[in-house]
C-alpha cells in the first residue's frame, strides 16, 4: 500500500488485536499467523468447527486488493487533479489525530511513556515515519506513480537486509535471491542516463534533475520506511506499555508538524500556500476528500492482515504496482517503456520470493506447534491412565 496509517478504532475490539495490527508504511511487521487460521484451529481443538463461508475464507485477499485498488486510485486521482499532494493531507490527518485521541484517552494510555532511550527511539520512530511519508508524496509530484510504487516497494527487501545487519539474522534463499532483483529492477526503473539513451530516459517528459529528486526520494522513502520497521518492533517488544496505537498518534502528531512547516516554507520562501480561493476550489475540496477515502484503505488493511497469513498478505499488497502501471498506461498520455516495466517486474519477483521463504517457514513452524501441541495432549492422556 501507498503510505497511510489507521483510521479508526473500535472500542470494542480487544488491544491484543490492535497490537499486531499493521500500519503502512509506518508499520511493516504482521503478526506470525493469520488470525483467521488461529481462531479455526482452537475451535476445532473445542470440538466446535463451523462450515466456513467463501467470504470469509477469501476475505483477506479481497480486503488486501480492495486496500489497494483504494490506495493506488485515491492517490493516482489527487495528481491528476493537479492539487499539490501535501496541502491536500491536512484535512485527513486532522481527522485522525481527533479520532486517535479520542481513543487513546478513552482507554487511558499515556501519549508517552518508557525510559529515556525508549522516548527517544519514539521520536525517532514517529520521525523516519513522516519522513516516509513526505518522501513518497514529494517523489509522485515529480515522477510517475508507477516508478514511484515500484521503487517504494524495495522497502520489503532493505527491511530484511536491515534485520540481517542489525539482529544477525541468517539470510534465507529468498531474500538471498530478492535483493540482485531488486537492485536491478531499481536501475530498470531509474533508467540511469550513464547506462541508457536519452531516447529510452525520457519516458517521462519532466526536467531530468526534478526527476533524478523524485526517483532519489522514493529510495529514501523505501529506506525510511525499513529503518521505521525496526525502531516499531524494537518498541513494541523491549515494553509492552507502549501501544501501537500511542505510536501511531505520535506519528500523525509528526506529520501534522511537518505539514505545518512546509506550508510556513511555501509561505515565506516560494510566496505561495494556502490561500481563500485555493482552500475552497473544486479541485482542493475533492482532493481532500479522496485524502479522507483513504480511511477505508487503512481499515481494508487492518482487516486483512487479521485475517491472512502474512507472506500472502506480503505478496498480495505488491499488486499496488500493477494497479499504479495500469492507471498510468490507460488514462494518461504517458507510456512505460520496455525497462520499465521489466523493472516493475523484478521488484515484483523480488517480493514474491521473500514471501514465499517466509510462507515455507510459518507453515513449518505451524506444523511444529501441531506436533508438540499433540504430544503434549497425548503425554495428559498417558498421565490421566
Amino acid at each position: 500500500m501507498v503510505p497511510h496509517d489507521k483510521g479508526v478504532y473500535e472500542e470494542n475490539e480487544d488491544e491484543s488485536v490492535y497490537d499486531d495490527a499493521l500500519n503502512e508504511p509506518y508499520v511493516f511487521m504482521q503478526p506470525a499467523v493469520s488470525t483467521l487460521s488461529i481462531n479455526d484451529f482452537i475451535s476445532f481443538k473445542e470440538g466446535s468447527l463451523k462450515k466456513i463461508s467463501w467470504f470469509t475464507q477469501f476475505s483477506g485477499i479481497i480486503y488486501t486488493l480492495a486496500a489497494s485498488s483504494i490506495s493506488v486510485g485515491t492517490t493516482f486521482s489527487i495528481k491528476q487533479l493537479g492539487v499539490d499532494l501535501v496541502d491536500a493531507f491536512f484535512l485527513r490527518f486532522t481527522v485522525h489525530i481527533t479520532s486517535i485521541l479520542v481513543f487513546a484517552l478513552y482507554k487511558r494510555y499515556p501519549l508517552i511513556s518508557g525510559t529515556s532511550t525508549q522516548r527517544f527511539l519514539q521520536i525517532l520512530c514517529s520521525t523516519t515515519g513522516a519522513g516516509c511519508f513526505f518522501s513518497y508524496y514529494i517523489a509522485v509530484r515529480y515522477v510517475e506513480l508507477s516508478d514511484v510504487t515500484t521503487l517504494f516497494y524495495t522497502r520489503v527487501v532493505w527491511t530484511v537486509v536491515f534485520s540481517i545487519i542489525i539482529y544477525r539474522e541468517r539470510p534465507s534463499i529468498g531474500s538471498l535471491l530478492a535483493l540482485p532483483l531488486t537492485i536491478l529492477g531499481v536501475i530498470f526503473v531509474s533508467q540511469p542516463s550513464f547506462l541508457f539513451s536519452s531516447k529510452i530516459s525520457s519516458i517521462v517528459i519532466v526536467d531530468n534533475k526534478l526527476r533524478l529528486l523524485g526517483l532519489s526520494l522514493s529510495i529514501i522513502s523505501a529506506l525510511l520506511s525499513a529503518a521505521n520497521v525496526l525502531l516499531f518492533k524494537q518498541l513494541i517488544s523491549a515494553s509492552k506499555p507502549i501501544k501501537p496505537s500511542i505510536l501511531t498518534l505520535q506519528y500523525c502528531i509528526a506529520v501534522f508538524i511537518f505539514l505545518i512547516i512546509y506550508q510556513l516554507y511555501k509561505k515565506i520562501f516560494l510566496h505561495s500556500g494556502f490561500t481563500f480561493d485555493y482552500v475552497i476550489s473544486w479541485r482542493f475540496l475533492l482532493a481532500s476528500i479522496l485524502c479522507v477515502i483513504l480511511i477505508i484503505g487503512s481499515i481494508l488493511t487492518q482487516k486483512a492482515i487479521k485475517r491472512e497469513y502474512p507472506a500472502v498478505y506480503t505478496l498480495l499488497t505488491s499488486a499496488d504496482i500493477i494497479f499504479s502501471l495500469i492507471l498510468q498506461n490507460v488514462f494518461t498520455v504517458k507510456r512505460s517503456n520496455l525497462f520499465a516495466l521489466l523493472g516493475s517486474a523484478l521488484v515484483i519477483f523480488s517480493v514474491v520470493f521473500l514471501g514465499l521463504s517466509k510462507m515455507i517457514t510459518e507453515r513449518r513452524a505451524l506444523k511444529k506447534l501441531e506436533i508438540i501441541d499433540v504430544e503434549s495432549l497425548m503425554n495428559d492422556i498417558e498421565e490421566k491412565k
